[in-house]
């Protein structure tokens, strides 16, 4: 069948990561403008270009497209390159100045997505279960880089993936950032010195 041809399935591919991609942005927006729980599907929808089916079909949900919302965190902070990158990495320093960099730009390239999460988590289940799974991906994220310095010899102190993910929080990156005036740059250069001398035994 020509629907099957291998230029047809690519295209039919890219067509439906664009309007993926499409809602996704659209729900960024108006959970920011709104909040998540005073945006119904019909308006997502209308925003997006796409009917309320469409949603349903893509994400099941309100909340599975919030879901997608951490999906999209993931790849717009360029999380995926720095796990990549973390593979071939063995250096204390450099692993933890590649969690530094990632808590940088999480919180400059998504920070209204952080936000949008933290800000209704306690008032709505669905968003208090997608701000976990973010948090568990970020501990699972630092869990990986204290064993991988674990495994090549260097003593970690005790609890130091606890120990990291305090320091990487988000309350510790605004009472810098927002409220002391840092720039991303001093941030990210601050949070990887204090990440090696907070982690690292002596």
């Amino acid at each position: 069948m020509a629907t099957d041809l291998p230029g047809v399935v690519r295209l039919r591919d890219r067509r439906e990561a664009l309007t993926l991609r499409t809602i996704l942005g659209a729900a960024r927006e108006l959970f920011a403008e709104r909040g998540y729980a005073r945006t119904p599907i019909r308006l997502l929808a209308e925003r997006a270009g796409v009917s309320p089916q469409t949603i349903y079909a893509h994400f099941g949900s309100k909340a599975g497209v919030l879901r997608g919302l951490v999906d999209l965190l993931d790849e717009e902070a360029g999380l995926v390159e720095l796990m990549a990158e973390a593979e071939g990495l063995s250096e204390p320093a450099a692993l933890l100045g590649l969690l530094a960099r990632a808590a940088r730009q999480v919180r400059e390239r998504c920070g209204d997505i952080v936000a949008i999460l933290h800000s209704g988590a306690a008032a709505d289940p669905d968003i208090a279960a997608t701000e976990a799974e973010g948090a568990r991906r970020n501990r699972l994220a630092v869990e990986m880089a204290v064993e991988r310095i674990r495994a090549g010899g260097h003593p970690v102190v005790d609890r130091a993936v606890d120990v990291a993910v305090a320091l990487m929080s988000a309350g510790v990156h605004e009472s810098l950032v927002r409220d002391g005036g840092w720039s991303h740059d001093d941030y990210e250069d601050w949070l990887a010195r204090t990440l090696v001398a907070a982690v690292l035994a002596d």
